[in-house]
């Protein structure tokens, strides 16, 4: 993380931010038709991340068929099959056929029980007994204790009556009534408290409304649900083993001596799933079902809250983040909110289906049930992927390359006006881009991306367009890191580019939040907020009231404008800046912080990146309010390198002559701090502050900046003997930054993006634990990494989940074995997230050594060549 405010050329401190069973199961199978699909309609993205999902599940799984339908308010529908609906005939899978959708049923069922809750013909806190007298009073259960809400939620502490079944054998051709299930169901042992998946709760309910409406639950389905919604391919089958119309065919796989057969399993009985489970109907259905329930044709907006209103399900038995409601799942999606709906799984069939925030409908039927949990994990991708896939979800950017769906056309349409980039008789930035030739432009986006037609900001950006037009690559956006702004990069990494640079059009934007981009200023005391915890813990108390002051500073200043600060609508401001500037793609060159951003905008939005150049990379898993701790490590080595470096030269800096001697020296500065502030000119730097100059000046070992640090400590040493002394020219930017509010617009724009990007634990004594586990590992570092931060009292919760960043990137990644701030580790779990990536591995102590011009002719070249040709390194491979 950048402690000072970079100026002019200084990337290089903008960039010190912190930051074989499967093979043989395939043969086997069919050869899976490849995926067909209808193409989108026009001015809607392409679907190729869903194809590639959906071709996953028939190709690397060797599923017998899979089919997904899309239908989406401003993009119309789109199907797409893969593989085949009948492995004898050979007959391609589609979105259009009927299937059994097992526990999809339950929703119909609980919408049946909630409208006749809103006509007062059911309590939903009455117990069950009132219902059905008599008919769970044995084995421990008692319908006195159970309420009908808890057969909804699958709460009531029932157990499943299907786990009777020693196999399908059992129920596959037999009918069954519904108190024979529930029978069944008494028999088994008590499930664990808490939450725990029973169809048994739903036949229950099922008898509930057949009690409370004096008709057949079928009837009243048809009645209130199917009927009314013209739904044409949903039906009860009741006894019926077969499926009638045109339908997908159910296998089951089964292998056996390192052989593969497939059984048709599409005859059933389905009473044994009934009102949890019987439902046949096709992907066009459920769309349809599932956008009346959550548009509220089905029931009142109170009733649709109540349905909505969840626990934590059991991941085992449902899948990872879903909750459970009254017969509804909400699982939170990667492009932004939470979409709603149910899954189901017969033996032969599996169906997931539902709704996201943006009115986007989306149903995958599989025709072969997963058997194994990379399977299922797949599938439930699949999900999400066509469910973001050029979503128009809350904040989701349009699919179009110039203009855009869910109404952001016009910010994506919009003619930028250029201009000189000198605001005022002071502004160095602007008159050093107007000397290279660059020209700035106001790019107009909205504040809150789920109300698009709403309060609008603008975004800052420069452009140094090619000066070899005639052998232009592109456009290439560039973020140094921080977060900070980067509108003045362009004309400094043009001239580190070598022959790539004059190719492009560079392009600098300031994030939301910093700079010129809306930025956000709460008038705090420091430029950064970052300070240690010091040595006591009346230290740790005075940097928990600076963190709280800081936030609170920011309620007050801007409370409008926080909860759409974050990496993603930052993502999404970059995305209506490459639409405006005419781009299909952009190349992305970001170090640090950069990297974050860049990876998040590449999983946001497939396909948009042409080159990319990852310049010491954040742990995406991590970034946070937590970002620093866990880099202590790094940050010793590298106070242990510079020592011995101090003692070689120790005639000129007096620090001491080994390198125990000069950790020694600053190990006494820092406890000389904690006993009385150090008097540094007009500065007091106590043991809050000191240990953060140490760590703002170990992002490198250059000679040029360790011998900065070596004579800031020799500032600190006089002043610890009591000397009256003057800062460098150097030390006095530094602890203006950190100790007056001169830069806190710098400051309190990098918090709001961290902060809203993932919450942070909100009791200080967390912290506090943290920091005393750590202290002896790290006595100096540990304080500062580990430390309470303003994340901990933000009064804007994140509005979105963090980004799950992966999936095919081939960037270039450049990472240093000794990175101060984004660990070589970091690095690593990036480069495998991204496939298709390549690393060059750097052995020094460097952060974001390419942006940083850092003398390795081995990076600079294979960076500069990679720009150039767009070639990638054929392997990883090691700078010495």
């Amino acid at each position: 993380m950048t402690t000072r405010q970079p100026r002019r050329r200084r990337a290089a401190r903008r960039a010190g931010a912190v930051l074989a069973a499967v093979a043989a199961i395939a043969a086997a199978a069919a050869v899976p038709a490849p995926a067909r699909a209808e193409p989108p309609p026009a001015g809607c993205t392409d679907r190729t991340a869903t194809l590639r999902a959906l071709e996953r599940m028939t190709g690397t799984h060797g599923l017998t068929g899979a089919a997904v339908r899309v239908d989406d308010p401003e993009c119309g529908t789109w199907t797409a099959g893969s593989g085949v609906a009948d492995r004898r005939t050979q007959r391609p899978m589609r979105a259009d056929l009927r299937v059994r959708i097992a526990s999809v049923t339950k929703t119909f069922t609980a919408v049946t029980v909630l409208q006749l809750a809103r006509e007062g013909r059911i309590s939903l806190d009455a117990p069950v007994e009132r219902y059905l007298p008599g008919l769970i009073d044995r084995g421990g259960y008692d319908g006195r204790k159970i309420t009908v809400r808890s057969l909804l939620r699958h709460t009531s502490g029932l157990p499943d009556h299907m786990d009777a079944f020693a196999d399908p054998d059992g129920y596959r051709f037999r009918h069954f009534e519904p108190e024979d299930l529930v029978e069944r169901a008494l028999t088994l042992p008590h499930p664990s408290p808490g939450w725990h998946y029973s169809t048994t709760n739903y036949v229950l309910a099922g008898l509930i409304a057949e009690k409370a409406s004096g008709h057949g639950l079928e009837d009243e389905v048809q009645r209130r649900i199917i009927g009314p919604l013209r739904l044409r391919d949903t039906y009860w089958p009741g006894d019926r083993t077969r499926i009638r119309g045109a339908h997908a065919r159910g296998y089951l796989r089964e292998e056996r001596d390192g052989t593969v057969r497939w059984d048709d399993f599409t005859e059933m009985n389905t009473t044994v799933a009934w009102a949890g489970g019987a439902l046949i109907s096709s992907p066009r259905d459920l769309n349809v079902f599932f956008g009346a329930l959550m548009g509220g044709r089905l029931l009142s907006p109170a009733m649709l809250a109540q349905m909505k209103q969840t626990v934590p399900a059991d991941p085992d038995r449902v899948w990872d983040g879903a909750a459970y409601g009254l017969g509804l799942i909400g699982t939170p999606l990667r492009c932004g909110g939470t979409w709603w709906g149910h899954a189901g799984g017969l033996e032969s069939y599996a169906t997931v289906s539902g709704v996201a925030p943006s009115g986007r409908r989306v149903t995958v039927d599989l025709n072969e049930s997963p058997s194994t949990k990379e399977m299922f994990d797949d599938q439930m991708k699949l999900v999400e992927t066509a469910f973001c896939d050029g979503a128009a979800a809350p904040g989701a950017a349009p699919a179009a390359a110039t203009s855009g769906a869910g109404g952001l056309g016009r910010y994506y349409d919009q003619r930028l006006e250029w201009k000189d980039c000198t605001l005022n008789a002071g502004d160095e930035v602007g008159k050093e881009l107007d000397e290279a030739g660059a020209r700035c432009a106001d790019v107009t986006v909205p504040l809150d991306y789920r109300r698009p037609e709403g309060r609008t900001i603008t975004v800052a950006i420069s452009r140094l367009k090619a000066s070899d037009g005639a052998h232009r690559i592109g456009t290439m956006i560039i973020n140094g890191g921080g977060p900070g702004p980067a509108i003045d990069m362009p004309p400094y990494m043009r001239s580190i580019m070598g022959r790539a640079g004059p190719r492009y059009d560079l392009v600098g934007m300031d994030p939301r939040s910093l700079g010129r981009s809306a930025a956000v200023d709460c008038g705090g005391p420091s430029g950064t907020w970052i300070k240690s915890a010091g040595e006591s813990r009346g230290t740790f108390d005075r940097a928990a009231a600076f963190a709280k002051d800081l936030a609170d500073r920011c309620a007050r200043t801007n409370a409008g404008v926080l909860p759409h600060i974050s990496t993603r609508n930052i993502a999404r401001d970059m995305d209506i800046v490459r639409g405006a500037l005419g781009e299909r793609k952009v190349s992305y060159n970001g170090a640090s912080y950069g990297t974050y951003l860049g990876s998040v905008y590449a999983t946001m939005f497939p396909g948009r990146l042409d080159r990319v150049l990852l310049d010491s990379s954040v742990d995406p898993t991590r970034f946070g309010p937590r970002l620093l701790a866990g880099t202590e490590g790094a940050n010793d080595h590298a106070l242990g390198a510079w020592a011995a470096w101090a003692a070689e030269r120790d005639a000129a800096y007096g620090l001491g002559g080994t390198r125990a001697e000069v950790l020694g020296t600053v190990r006494g500065l820092v406890e000389a701090s904690a006993k009385a502030p150090l008097a540094v000119g007009r500065y007091r730097v106590d043991d809050t502050t000191l240990p953060v100059v140490l760590f703002d000046n170990l992002g490198t070992d250059e000679d040029g900046p360790r011998a900065v640090l070596a004579e800031s400590l020799r500032v600190f040493a006089k002043a610890a003997a009591g000397e009256s002394v003057q800062p460098t020219k150097e030390l006095d930017e530094e602890l203006a930054f950190l100790l007056t509010g001169a830069e806190s617009v710098y400051g309190s724009g990098q918090t709001a993006i961290i902060c809203g990007d993932a919450a942070a634990p909100r009791d200080p004594e967390y912290y506090r634990r943290d920091i005393e586990r750590n202290r002896s590992a790290s006595p100096l570092f540990a304080p500062l990494t580990r430390n309470v931060n303003p994340c901990a009292f933000w009064p804007a919760r994140p509005a979105e989940r963090p980004t799950e960043v992966g999936g095919r990137l081939p960037a270039l990644m450049v990472a240093a074995t000794g990175d101060t701030r984004t660990t070589y580790a970091g690095n690593q779990v990036l480069h495998r997230l991204l496939r298709g990536s390549r690393m060059v591995t750097l052995d020094a102590d460097v952060h974001a050594p390419y942006q940083r011009g850092y003398p390795n002719t081995c990076v600079m070249d294979t960076v500069n060549d990679y720009l150039l040709t767009g070639r990638l390194p054929a392997r990883d491979l090691t700078c010495a």
